[in-house]
């Protein structure tokens, strides 16, 4: 609020030192020090500040009284002309004190029985000025309401994405939990000290992915570091079934970001669809291919699948999409199943805060 008023203050000022250049009576010129140039110079200044103050108050009038018109263009010229006729009667007003002031307190006559009432030099100019600062000073404040608008609907659009990224991390959760289990369900039988041991590790795998889950983006060598721990899970019941190698640079790991638990969804989503035994191993690969970090296996699909609830892939592509605006790139050969997600940076995890 104190910029607008400093800006229209500088605005004025230096219409009032355009005028009094034209003027004759000062015939030292805008800057000319006596006693009625800077009474004018006082005069003009307020009258100006005041002028543009009713001048905002007339416009809201005049945009509610318009407020039902349709059609731009009509709307545009008739706020025009209500603001002429406002102008010009301001500009008349102005006018008219000064001639007051100069005939009364200076008892220059002389100077005004030459010019009419309406002084037409005068009053058409400061018309006119009036007419030129109000599109500019509408121009200005559409082009600030047009931002403001845009800004709300890019936060909105902001929530609106959390929103949907919150639901879907939601889901890491109870899939997790489900899939652990069903494998856990198969170990209870076969070896209750190994399924003890294995119900640690879980506990500390999910608490990873509970507290992981509170941001959108982790740093590609947490997440390893939690995979490892999960993969721990999947050798103890495939043992040498399944292998999974990590060729992955440390600089590289160390400066990009992937949304959580990730790398665990692809694995597991290997280990479920395919077999996993000493004769015929599964395994993953996880590499680095330009921008993407692509994790692949070998194909030796089960007959039957175990049991899912077939969201991983689906779930990964989402968050994908939400938080970056990218796609996760899925193939399938006859020999491999490769899925290329993106390296995503800081500037990635700065976008959202969460």
């Amino acid at each position: 609020m104190i910029k607008k008023i400093w800006l229209r203050f500088w605005v004025v000022f230096l219409i009032h030192l355009m005028i009094k250049s034209f003027d004759l009576s000062f015939p030292g010129g805008p800057f000319e020090l006596n006693f009625r140039s800077l009474l004018f110079s006082l005069f003009f200044m307020t009258y100006g500040m005041f002028i543009w103050q009713t001048a905002d108050y007339f416009n809201g009038f005049f945009q509610k009284l318009t407020q039902h018109v349709i059609r731009i263009r009509v709307k545009i010229a008739v706020l025009t002309f209500l603001h002429a006729i406002l102008g010009f009667i301001l500009s008349l007003s102005l006018n008219h004190f000064y001639r007051i002031g100069d005939i009364y307190l200076f008892e220059d006559v002389g100077h005004w029985e030459h010019n009419s009432f309406f002084n037409p030099e005068l009053t058409i100019a400061l018309t006119s000025i009036y007419l030129i600062i109000l599109g500019f000073d509408g121009y200005f404040e559409m082009q600030q309401s047009f931002q403001n608008e845009v800004l709300k609907a890019r936060e909105l659009e902001k929530e609106n994405i959390l929103a949907q990224y919150k639901a879907l991390k939601a889901q890491i959760e109870p899939h997790f939990l489900f899939n652990s289990l069903s494998v856990l369900s198969s170990l209870v039988y076969d070896d209750a000290d190994l399924a003890s041991g294995f119900i640690v590790k879980m506990s500390k795998t999910l608490r990873y992915i509970i507290e992981k889950n509170e941001f959108h983006l982790v740093k590609l060598s947490e997440e390893l570091e939690f995979l490892d721990a999960y993969f721990f899970l999947i050798k103890t019941r495939f043992e040498e079934g399944v292998f999974l190698e990590n060729r992955l640079q440390k600089p590289f790991v160390e400066t990009t970001y992937i949304p959580p638990v990730t790398l665990q969804l692809l694995v597991e989503n290997a280990v479920i669809h395919n077999k996993s035994n000493p004769e015929n191993p599964l395994k993953i690969t996880i590499d680095r291919e330009e921008k993407f970090i692509v994790v692949k296996n070998n194909l030796n699909l089960r007959v039957k699948n175990e049991p899912s609830t077939q969201m991983g892939l689906k779930n990964i592509s989402k968050r994908y999409e939400l938080v970056s605006g990218q796609k996760v790139i899925i193939l399938k050969t006859d020999s491999e199943f490769i899925v290329k997600i993106p390296a995503l940076n800081y500037s990635d995890y700065e976008r959202f805060i969460v």
